[in-house]
């Protein structure tokens, strides 16, 4: 029989189905870790250093790990007064805590998340340490959770004094025990069950995280082509209409559906001809040349590196920007940050060098480049009026789009990625290699910073970054064409 682990009781509130395939059918190839786990960990490592304790290394297993944790709490000697992931186990049930902190004849236990406040998941996860160390006789008198502390400001390198919030959550853990203890049961019973449970798909199986065996689940479903829920914030409408029966958006009579958007969506579904409005492009089309084009990349950490920023601000490592001097006439220029990343001055005077004096620039939901143009301003003195008035020139491409055109490939998303390949199918992001999606440009530009890359792999990995960036500005030069109907194609 296998351990009801932490990581097994949240998965078994989450869907007994994904429980149950964690032990009878696991994945298996290797799942790279989210960004989430990877934030989870750097905060940890942070946490660890703000006071003097024991880590009880994991490297060799829980087996280990727990016969490690019950030495130390039975030595003669006097034990730590704070332990950094000690392990139990009661019976079939195991647990790693974060933090066991004496406090007089009791300990302190402490989750560490790294989230800027405590949510309702987290007390599910306390409750059932709570619950395991409750049964291997550890007098536990407070539990909490350790969140981050996101008004701390990095002033000195590696002093992270002030970066973690402790809330207390001990009355909400107590009451929740009874429910951890029938749930631990009931997914021990589970675990140990031959036949795998019939549980449908559903807004579950993306909350609070989207399951690792979701495509396994599709692949074993008839699904329709345009599902109910591509109704764009179709909420009721969308909810009613499954409860009677329909799955298919082309299905369902035209009557049912009132809100304009929604009749949008429905007749270029049920006809496959696009919406398109040119009235609706009348603003974008009054703008005058030069016409440029921006797209940052960013990466936000829990554990802030740079003096003088946040946790999980949104720190721009690239930029890319297209200009249009005249129609037909583009040129470009890119920004990428590895060794300078921090260097808020280069990145912000090689912007304002790259982009014309006047003249509109085109951004894709825009608020996110007028948020970090603002946040250059604080960060780069020096060049803050000229950020600032370059974020007052931004105009936003996505409005635009979502006002006067739909094609229902989109599926019910003005996402940049959803709109363009329906313009072209040359300009999806599928046509790109290594680097897709924000994710991964994260990730990239993590991998370039590793002191262990080889000179090949920097190098393939620089140009997969240079051209995602690139293709993102190139894009809305190519939707803003549509747009306004020219002809010219470039």
């Amino acid at each position: 029989m296998a351990w009801l682990t932490k990581s097994r009781f949240l998965s078994g509130l989450q869907c007994h189905k994904r429980l149950w395939f964690e032990i009878h059918q696991p994945l298996t190839t290797e799942v790279d870790p989210s960004a989430a786990i990877l934030q989870g960990r750097s905060f940890d490592q942070a946490v660890q250093g703000l006071q003097p304790g024991m880590v009880i290394p994991r490297d060799r297993g829980l087996p280990a790990a727990i016969a490690e944790t019950k030495r130390v709490l039975s030595s003669r000697t006097a034990a730590p007064s704070v332990l950094y992931q000690p392990a139990f186990r009661v019976g079939d049930l195991a647990v790693i805590a974060d933090i066991l902190r004496r406090s007089g004849s009791t300990f302190d236990l402490i989750e560490v998340k790294a989230s800027t406040s405590v949510k309702d998941t987290h007390i599910p996860d306390v409750a059932f340490q709570a619950l395991v160390l409750q049964r291997a006789k550890i007098p536990v008198g407070r539990a909490f959770i350790g969140h981050v502390n996101n008004q701390f400001i990095l002033r000195r390198v590696g002093n992270y004094a002030g970066i973690l919030t402790e809330a207390d959550v001990t009355q909400v853990v107590k009451e929740y025990l009874p429910l951890a203890a029938t749930r631990a049961a009931e997914f021990q019973e589970l675990m140990g069950a031959d036949s795998m449970p019939s549980i449908e798909v559903g807004a579950h199986c993306q909350s609070p995280y989207e399951c690792p065996f979701l495509s396994r689940c599709h692949s074993n479903m008839d699904a329709p082509e345009y599902p109910i829920d591509v109704l764009p914030r179709g909420g009721k409408t969308a909810d009613d209409l499954m409860d009677d029966g329909f799955r298919d958006l082309r299905d369902v009579p035209a009557e049912r559906l009132t809100a304009e958007m929604h009749r949008r969506v429905y007749d270029a579904t049920v006809s496959g001809l696009p919406f398109f409005d040119l009235t609706a492009t009348r603003s974008l089309r009054s703008l005058s040349y030069p016409y440029s084009y921006l797209d940052f990349e960013t990466i936000s950490f829990s554990v802030p590196e740079v003096i003088g920023t946040r946790p999980f601000e949104q720190i721009p490592f690239q930029w890319s920007v297209h200009i249009e001097e005249t129609p037909g006439s583009v040129r470009h220029a890119e920004f990428l940050a590895i060794d300078d990343f921090g260097n808020f001055d280069a990145i912000s005077v090689a912007l304002i060098t790259a982009l014309p004096a006047s003249g509109p620039i085109f951004a894709y939901n825009a608020s996110f480049e007028e948020r970090v143009l603002l946040r250059l301003a604080d960060w780069a003195p020096d060049r803050a009026s000229q950020l600032r008035a370059i974020a007052a020139r931004l105009v936003d491409l996505l409005p635009i789009t979502r006002a006067a055109y739909y094609h229902r490939d989109m599926r019910g998303s003005w996402s940049i990625k959803s709109v363009m390949p329906t313009i072209d199918p040359q300009l999806g992001y599928q046509n790109l290699e290594e680097i897709q999606e924000g994710d991964a440009a994260q990730q990239a530009f993590l991998e370039l910073r590793t002191p262990t890359i080889t000179p090949e792999r920097s190098l393939a990995l620089r140009s997969a970054l240079l051209k995602y960036c690139r293709h993102d500005t190139w894009v809305m030069v190519m939707l803003r064409r549509f747009l306004c109907a020219d002809s010219v194609r470039g």
